[in-house]
């Protein structure tokens, strides 16, 4: 976790066009994620947007993302795939996951995840904290590491088959004012055999905490079917 990343004022400007823009992309499914809006086009991105995606794909982040987190010969995502721009808004929420380990078009293997987080005026009454954790189904809510979604702060994780994450409670962020974030992935050619739980896979696994289930009764049948899948089995 790095906090104050950007010039304040540099921060600032982002933030105020990453609210502005259209989000056009609904990546809410009404059950595992709810209330959530991402841009990853390229095309549509404002000119500041545009400058600081290119920045987390640079050699400069390439090279310290290897140095923090030992992890070398890391590729960064020109498609920006399940990332770029997150906005989710008052009441959404995103229950406890492991990622897409596999990138398909680029035949790569996801290993570091890099979250950007743009809420000025922060009030932590707001919620939406991103909770990490081992394992869901042994630990409580409260009990698991926790981080703000604070105004410029930067966090960094290693993502596999047993790094869950997600903000799973729905967040109180005011009306017209939603969670925002960037997010950035970053690929290897391989990945270690003792980080491995899945197959090769471009669908995410959630599952519920300990105090918190995920209620399915809303979701279509081949949502629930994909669902039970992924969190009982290596497939899906």
């Amino acid at each position: 976790m790095i906090d104050d990343v950007l010039a304040a004022g540099l921060a600032a400007d982002l933030e105020q066009e990453c609210r502005q823009v259209e989000a056009p992309i609904n990546s809410s499914n009404g059950f595992t994620q709810v209330g959530k809006l991402t841009l990853n086009h390229w095309e549509q991105m404002p000119p500041l947007l545009q400058q600081i995606c290119c920045f987390f794909q640079s050699g400069y982040v390439l090279d310290r993302l290897e140095a923090i987190t030992g992890i070398h010969g890391l590729i960064a995502d020109p498609h920006l795939e399940g990332g770029g721009l997150h906005r989710t808004e008052r009441g959404g929420f995103l229950k406890l996951h492991t990622d897409f380990n596999f990138h398909r078009r680029l035949r790569l293997h996801r290993r570091v995840n890099v979250l950007y987080y743009l809420n000025s005026d922060y009030q932590p009454c707001w919620g939406g904290e991103l909770h990490l954790c081992r394992r869901p189904r042994r630990e409580a809510i409260g009990a698991m590491t926790s981080i703000s979604p604070r105004m410029n702060r930067l966090v960094i994780f290693s993502t596999n088959d047993t790094t869950f994450h997600g903000h799973p409670e729905p967040h109180a962020f005011p009306a017209g004012w939603p969670r925002t974030s960037l997010a950035f992935y970053y690929y290897t050619v391989g990945r270690p055999w003792w980080e491995r739980r899945r197959i090769n896979t471009s669908t995410t696994r959630y599952l519920p905490s300990r105090d918190q289930p995920i209620d399915t009764r809303t979701a279509s049948w081949r949502s629930r079917l994909g669902y039970q899948l992924r969190r009982w089995t290596p497939f899906g």
